[in-house]
């Protein structure tokens, strides 16, 4: 039985047919971000845990499990999401109540997001995401989006309402605009997306009133000198770190926001750091990178939809705005143009769950090249 499923939902096949591009422009990220990690808590890891390079062994570690974990999932059928989308569903809601039971979830600041497995913690919310839009791809993509929106914005909201219990608002804006975005690329009547849009956009108010650090955080957006030392504290050392940057930055090493003034300056604000390191042309340099992946990412999702590969096709969507919508989300709070909000920069930010996850979408998007290659191979053998 197990050689069997195997069978079916493992295959070794060819890399041809992978995009190269944006396998280059990934692969850039990942390696600025470990240059930059490294240049960020060389002086903070041996303060703090009194070994230079602790974040740096770390951050290693994720690196070569991410790496295989896009080789292993590059190497399974996308049939396997699809068949099984209604237990990634279920796992998805399961994997997020289960950090409340005592023993099992960690707390960090006040907000219950880890699921504490020992030797490392994972970020459920991360996981659950993606699991719940597996179940949202396939759904869509066997049915009339039309007739199966309520559905699956119902589970949508259940899953952000969980998320939120868990003092996550971050990731419950990046899975509400990635679902609503994969809605009107689907086809969805816009009237009605429109409408239910403005709805979840009234609902987050009370939401944001309702926890006083939000408030806070929104406040000090407008005006961050209202409260220098507190809630404004992170975005004026963020715009100091653009400011002495410049055009060309101060060099590679020469932050002097990254010793103990910028806080997170290695994951939550690690585009300021760049900025201050190595300057404005260089933060150009990243966003064109992104901007390269998303409309390579988009291609693909075309790509797919002209092969009738539905599911391929949405899913493509989905990891590109995910990516997309998080690469914004930290930059505009860098930049100081979205209210602070901790969310690291896609496959440049100090490693964890996220970049883990970022992995994962690269083997997706892998496996989803070579089974384009695949059905193009099938259509030219059936013309002879």
């Amino acid at each position: 039985m197990l050689t069997e499923f195997l069978r079916k939902n493992i295959l070794l096949s060819d890399s041809q047919g992978i995009d190269h591009t944006l396998v280059v422009c990934l692969f850039a990220l990942t390696a600025i971000g470990f240059i930059m990690i490294t240049s960020a808590t060389l002086d903070h890891a041996y303060q703090t845990r009194g070994n230079s390079f602790y974040f740096i062994i770390k951050h290693s570690i994720y690196l070569i499990m991410g790496i295989t974990l896009s080789f292993t999932i590059s190497r399974i059928k996308l049939s396997f999401y699809n068949d099984y989308s209604k237990i990634f569903l279920l796992l998805s809601l399961i994997i997020s109540v289960i950090i409340f039971i005592p023993g099992l979830g960690k707390e960090v600041n006040g907000a219950r997001r880890w699921l504490d497995l020992g030797f490392m913690t994972v970020q459920v919310s991360e996981v659950s995401r993606l699991f719940i839009m597996f179940w949202v791809c396939s759904f869509i993509s066997r049915s009339d989006v039309n007739k199966v929106f309520n559905k699956c914005l119902f589970m949508i909201i259940i899953l952000s309402m969980i998320v939120l219990l868990q003092k996550d608002f971050g990731s419950t804006v990046l899975l509400v605009s990635t679902f609503f975005s994969l809605m009107l690329i689907s086809g969805l009547d816009l009237k009605k997306l429109l409408s239910y849009f403005v709805l979840v956009l009234v609902a987050a108010v009370p939401l944001i009133l309702y926890q006083p650090y939000r408030l806070r955080r929104v406040l000090s957006f407008f005006n961050p000198w209202d409260d220098p030392s507190g809630s404004g504290y992170q975005l004026i050392a963020s715009l100091l770190a653009f400011g002495k940057g410049g055009i060309f930055g101060l060099g590679l090493g020469s932050s002097v926001q990254k010793l103990n003034y910028l806080p997170e300056s290695y994951n939550d604000f690690i585009f300021a750091l760049i900025a201050e390191e190595l300057g404005l042309i260089f933060s150009l340099i990243i966003i064109l990178l992104f901007v390269i992946i998303f409309f390579r990412i988009i291609r693909l999702a075309i790509i797919s939809s002209k092969n009738n590969l539905k599911f391929a096709s949405y899913l493509s969507y989905t990891i590109g705005f995910f990516i997309t919508f998080q690469a914004l989300i930290h930059i505009l709070v860098n930049i100081g143009l979205a209210p602070t909000k901790g969310m690291g920069l896609p496959f440049i930010s100090y490693g964890g769950t996220n970049l883990l996850i970022m992995f994962i979408f690269f083997g997706l998007l892998i496996r989803i090249q070579i089974e384009n290659r695949q059905k193009i191979s099938q259509a030219v053998l059936r013309e002879y």
